[in-house]
């Protein structure tokens, strides 16, 4: 098995699309089933048969028609409840859920891999280690001030090219935004990445493997166990948040690294993006710019802060479940 993980809009989806055109990786889109079907923090619990058909039709419904879609867990009911038949047994859990439905449907398609690029996995590396320890873990990391940039400008998803998302999602987006949030986000998560050793996650520099695209997933094959192969760099350009998708373009586009350079951040946002980040960005060898914000700039940005942080609480109330624990591994201070 493998698993793409790191901070959001980090590259992960592109890297999981390159090795999902691996001739063996079968590439599943983001299942999120911890969160929104089963709480953090119960991941390991024994499933009763009610909750195992609940989270098999979760996996279905997800795997078909992505997250962002509305769920219809009448259509594929039947299905679950089949796949239970199979696959439940006692003391199984969550993962094992997960594994037995990602298998299945691999298989189904006439691969041998499954993968899965969901950055907040990042956060789960000890337990996918526990019930996989022959899994490949990649663990991708980038500039902080581009994330917080492309964070930034992800509300504009829809103008550019991804009009499947809901408009909801969009005002979500803007509301999850600001530098406090997303760079004390950055510096938890690439922590939890780095805190494993290369042998067991392998990580990666969003920054390198666009520049050297070739060797850098030579170098990430060898760690998964599988062939490279050349046609795994054409996957499609989509899913900026700087510009619009441009699906008929295929390859990699070596632009992508350092575009806060070019406009888009003010000073106050890279000042406090850096001073939160600062011991990172220093071992991960990024430099640091030292700018400093005006006065009126920390200020809308410090009266911005309870806003945002009301408005975020609100719209993703109702999306994961076991909220204390998932707030308390990425925001709070390791």
């Amino acid at each position: 098995m493998i698993f793409v993980v790191g901070n959001s809009r980090s590259g992960t989806t592109m890297l999981g699309r390159m090795l999902g055109r691996n001739s063996r990786v079968y590439k599943f889109p983001e299942l999120h089933l911890f969160g929104p079907c089963i709480p953090h923090g119960e991941e390991f619990i024994e499933l009763s048969r009610e909750k195992c058909i609940e989270a098999f039709t979760w996996l279905l419904d997800v795997a078909e028609r992505k997250l962002h879609a509305s769920r219809t867990p009448e259509v594929y009911h039947e299905e679950a409840v089949q796949l239970c038949n199979k696959y439940f047994r006692p003391g199984m859990n969550a993962w094992h859920v997960y594994h037995d439905f990602v298998m299945m449907e691999t298989q189904r398609r006439q691969k041998s891999i499954p993968c899965e690029d969901l950055p907040g996995n990042v956060f789960k590396i000890d337990q996918i280690l526990k019930m996989f320890p022959m899994a490949a873990i990649i663990h991708i990391v980038r500039d902080p001030r581009d994330v917080l940039l492309s964070q930034k400008n992800r509300h504009q998803r829809r103008k550019l090219g991804g009009g499947y998302v809901k408009r909801r999602e969009m005002l979500r987006f803007w509301a999850n935004y600001h530098p406090q949030f997303i760079s004390r986000l950055w510096k938890n998560a690439v922590k939890a990445g780095l805190s494993y050793s290369g042998k067991e996650v392998f990580t990666v520099h969003f920054e390198k493997l666009i520049s050297d695209p070739e060797k850098v997933l030579e170098e990430i094959c060898l760690h998964c166990e599988i062939e490279y192969q050349s046609d795994m760099l054409n996957v499609p350009q989509v899913g900026s948040s700087m510009r619009k998708d441009a699906p008929e373009s295929k390859g990699i586009d070596s632009t992508r690294s350092g575009s806060w350079r070019k406009g888009g951040l003010n000073s106050a946002e890279v000042e406090i993006c850096e001073q939160i980040t600062s011991e990172l960005m220093i071992q991960l060898g990024y430099e640091k710019s030292n700018l400093k914000g005006s006065v009126l700039e920390r200020l809308r940005l410090a009266m911005l802060l309870p806003i945002k942080a009301i408005c975020s609480l609100i719209l993703n109330w109702g999306r994961t479940k076991g909220r204390w624990n998932y707030l308390l591994k990425r925001f709070a201070s390791p």
